[in-house]
């Protein structure tokens, strides 16, 4: 006898019983593990806008989403505004990304833009993109990550850009 008439008499002789286990095995099984593996998460942080003082909220919520890939964030080069994220990056094993020269309009927003697509475009194992910002520039960007069929997460504040939560597939306080 072949497979099927083995699962057949293993069942009682039940054609729905062999089916809805098969279905079972086949299809809700793997949803299931799907849905519990840990997801592949990388954090972008715009240190311009989010004051370092969010680090430890910023992290365990990003930790809570899934295994961490990498959290970065981007500052300009010896920008006091921006200084106590050298601390927190220290201790949260935060990869630093400083811009050098003048400040232009856009400069950090720009190169966050431009990391996160060419992650996007060629880092297919990353599930979750989490970004910190206020700022409503990111809400394109948030639009194609939600396109490729990926999580966009936005690490918000109460100060935080309208257009940028809309934009999200989630929006987390911190």
């Amino acid at each position: 006898m072949g497979d099927d008439a083995e699962l057949y008499i293993e069942s009682g002789g039940d054609p729905t019983t062999l089916i809805s286990d098969l279905y079972w095995k086949k299809y809700v099984d793997d949803d299931l593990v799907n849905a519990h593996r840990k997801q592949n998460t990388m954090v972008f942080i715009d240190a311009e806008s989010v004051s370092a003082d969010h680090c430890p909220r910023i992290c365990g919520q990003c930790r809570s989403l899934g295994e961490i890939n990498e959290i970065r964030y981007y500052a300009r080069q010896n920008d006091p505004s921006t200084s106590a994220w050298k601390d927190q990056a220290k201790a949260y094993d935060i990869k630093p990304i400083l811009m050098y020269g003048e400040p232009e309009r856009n400069k950090i927003d720009n190169k966050i833009i431009k990391d996160i697509r060419r992650i996007l475009n060629t880092n297919k194992s990353i599930d979750i993109f989490c970004i910190a910002s206020r700022d409503g520039d990111f809400s394109q960007i948030v639009q194609e990550i939600r396109g490729k069929k990926k999580r966009a997460v936005v690490l918000a504040m109460k100060n935080t850009s309208e257009k940028l939560k809309g934009s999200a597939s989630e929006v987390r306080g911190i």
